[in-house]
């Protein structure tokens, strides 16, 4: 049998035997009753817990607007359409959220984060530093974060977060709070943060009870209390269009705007696999270090024993250098183990992006197809092909002619679940 899957920016063919279980899961495309515009414009008017956009802009007379970077697949070109016309005229600020990623491109910015408004707009356009740009305090939450964010936010009177909510592996959901931390926060406090992401509750999915979220959630709230904001949040189905919006209070909407994340990117699945194929799309795919969040997606969702192939194009490489050199420090797989361990009493940023890897390859294979070096691939005891195909084949001369494979696409958002699981 032939099946299509996404690399690399294209769709590639790749051959399966027919007597082979084949399942794929991705993203549920919806059917959609108004267009695109006419559901972020209804959110607008009929926000939660929050005046409407038209009065929340009428009341002050200086923004800043917080952007996503190019590393998410808001819509944010459309989003600012419907958002300008409300604030023309007055003082605008603009930080891209960039967190601890590399700065995005002039091309990405142009094409990805500002779009039609690029010439209008790019002047007024900051690119957020977690390590180079200057920060104000704005208080510590009760489990000890402190809240340091770019001090943008005191040069203006309210501010305008937009983004988009998709599963996140240990945050429960993206969007809302995100705009802040890790958006335009200070290294040390992402890094106090994403320590909880090594605790049992902080996972996908998971809102209320999760750690780390709760603590994003307060710290949003000492920015929102000291600087009036509105949150535009939005929810893509699996075609990238706008299936929900969600605007008013940064904390509320979220809520609202996770359920229909959750329904239509948890996907079920009939039975474990023996080899599950984890395909991640753009703009994840950039990196190891963002294209991690296909395998954490997809880890619980494999039989013992069995063979996950992540497939990301990765063309920027593994990422971060600290992180690289993290996943490569492990001479063996128990070594890596211990390593992260040790690494819990001293928590430095990237090692909650290794930490149940070794676990799992306690009992699994992880294969990567990509354009990392294979020799990088093996010293973070990962099994590396250039070629799906070969990956395929060798696969099913591993677990013999007829194994049961789930083909996971948008892996770094969609969260397979087996049935009675």
């Amino acid at each position: 049998m032939k099946i299509k899957v996404y690399y690399d920016g294209s769709q590639r063919t790749i051959s399966l035997p027919q007597n082979c279980h084949v399942e794929t899961v991705k993203p549920m495309t919806v059917e959609l009753e108004k267009t695109e515009d006419e559901i972020i414009a209804e959110s607008l008017r009929a926000p939660i817990d929050s005046p409407t956009l038209e009065e929340f802009c009428s009341r002050y007379t200086s923004f800043l607007l917080i952007l996503n970077d190019d590393a998410r697949p808001t819509p944010t070109p459309r989003i600012l359409s419907h958002v300008l016309p409300l604030i023309k005229g007055k003082d605008l600020g603009i930080v891209v959220a960039c967190g601890t990623h590399p700065p995005p491109s002039e091309h990405d910015i142009k094409s990805i984060i500002l779009g039609e408004h690029y010439k209008s707009l790019r002047s007024r356009l900051s690119l957020h530093d977690a390590k180079g740009s200057s920060f104000t305090d704005m208080g510590m939450t009760t489990r000890g974060t402190r809240v340091n964010i770019n001090s943008l936010v005191r040069d203006f009177d309210a501010i305008i977060a937009i983004n988009s909510i998709e599963p996140h592996y240990f945050a429960g959901f993206t969007g809302g709070r995100k705009s802040f931390i890790p958006g335009i926060a200070r290294y040390d406090t992402i890094e106090a943060n994403h320590s909880m992401a090594l605790l049992e509750d902080a996972s996908i999915m998971h809102l209320t009870g999760n750690p780390l979220h709760e603590d994003l959630e307060e710290a949003a709230r000492h920015v929102s209390e000291a600087v009036p904001t509105f949150a535009i949040n939005v929810v893509l189905d699996g075609s990238r269009r706008v299936a929900g919006a969600f605007a008013g209070n940064i904390i509320s909407q979220l809520y609202v705007g996770a359920e229909l994340a959750r329904k239509l990117y948890s996907s079920t699945i009939e039975q474990l696999p023996d080899v599950l194929i984890s395909v991640v799309h753009s703009p994840l795919d950039q990196t190891l270090y963002q294209a991690q969040k296909g395998f954490e997606n997809c880890r619980h969702a494999l039989r013992p024993g069995g063979i996950m192939i992540l497939v990301a194009s990765c063309q920027d490489g593994i990422g971060p250098t600290d992180y690289a050199g993290m996943m490569q420090s492990g001479s063996t797989v128990k070594d890596l183990a211990d390593k992260f361990e040790s690494a819990k009493k001293n928590y430095r940023l990237g090692w909650h992006k290794v930490g149940s890897i070794p676990g799992f390859l306690l009992n699994n294979q992880l294969w990567m197809v990509s354009r990392i070096g294979l020799a990088e691939l093996a010293r973070m005891h990962v099994r590396g092909f250039s070629d799906l195909q070969d990956a395929a084949y060798e696969a099913l001369r591993l677990k013999g002619p007829n194994p049961r494979i789930v083909i996971v696409e948008d892996s770094g958002n969609v969260c397979p679940v087996a049935v009675g699981i």
